[in-house]
């Protein structure tokens, strides 16, 4: 219960943190997948072909925000709670999922808005939509394995931060968001279907954009990355948690 108590209380000041002195608070995370819609409607838009693209990239987008915020801001989470780690007795591991928990929190409160406005844009109002939560849950999971690992290597080598900061406009650029897959030369699909946050992407478009409950592949799919990538990130973290408090 204790340890409960703690994760809400770090998850809390994550949220409050990030929204201190805002004056549109957590709109904010709704603000920014709403520049980039704009900007890809007037450059992709008419070369697009897809009905729907409002809808299409938005659904898109929603997901990949809640992937690129976490992990931005997990990859420095041992590193910035470095006086807390040395001077009370907290697990190391409540940081990193405390951020993943405040930022699902953001995404939950966006999805609000997205299915209120999206309501114009042709989706689709059925109980379709609730499969999205799953979707979320494995998405969330992918993303705290990955943040476990990026964030305990970034406590020895502080350039993990910088490279992840590269790396991920990069990321976005290959995941079909703006462009539908359909687009993608032959030779070149090999690679995208190499990126693991195609799937997630896949899955939730396929919920809120296709109108069809995402088949046992796609599940099945998204399940094995998940779990793969939070067991490869919890090993790495488990063998250098020890270390932690020297290191930073």
């Amino acid at each position: 219960m204790q340890n409960i108590t703690r994760i809400y209380a770090l998850s809390k000041r994550n949220v409050i943190l990030r929204y201190k002195n805002s004056l549109v608070g957590f709109f904010w995370g709704f603000f920014k997948p709403l520049l980039y819609l704009l900007i890809f409607i007037v450059i992709f838009k008419a070369n697009s072909g897809i009905p729907n693209y409002v809808l299409f990239v938005s659904s898109g987008l929603i997901l990949w925000f809640f992937f690129s915020n976490v992990t931005g801001q997990s990859v420095g989470s041992i590193v910035g709670s470095s006086g807390l780690l040395k001077s009370l007795n907290i697990p190391a591991y409540f940081f990193p999922l405390s951020e993943t928990i405040s930022e699902l929190f953001n995404l939950l409160l966006t999805l609000v808005v997205f299915l209120v406005i999206m309501y114009w844009f042709g989706l689709d109002y059925s109980p379709r939509l609730l499969l999205i939560l799953p979707c979320i849950f494995l998405f969330a999971i992918f993303a705290l394995g990955l943040n476990l690992l990026l964030c305990s290597v970034n406590a020895f080598f502080r350039d993990i931060g910088i490279i992840w900061g590269t790396i991920q406009p990069a990321l976005f650029f290959l995941t079909p968001i703006a462009y539908p897959e359909s687009n993608i030369q032959p030779q070149y699909k090999l690679v995208i279907q190499c990126n693991p946050i195609y799937y997630f992407i896949k899955l939730g478009r396929s919920i809120f954009y296709d109108t069809t409950i995402p088949s046992l592949h796609q599940w099945t799919d998204c399940v094995i990355i998940a779990v793969g990538m939070y067991l490869i990130g919890s090993f790495v973290f488990n063998r250098l948690k020890n270390q932690f408090i020297s290191a930073i």
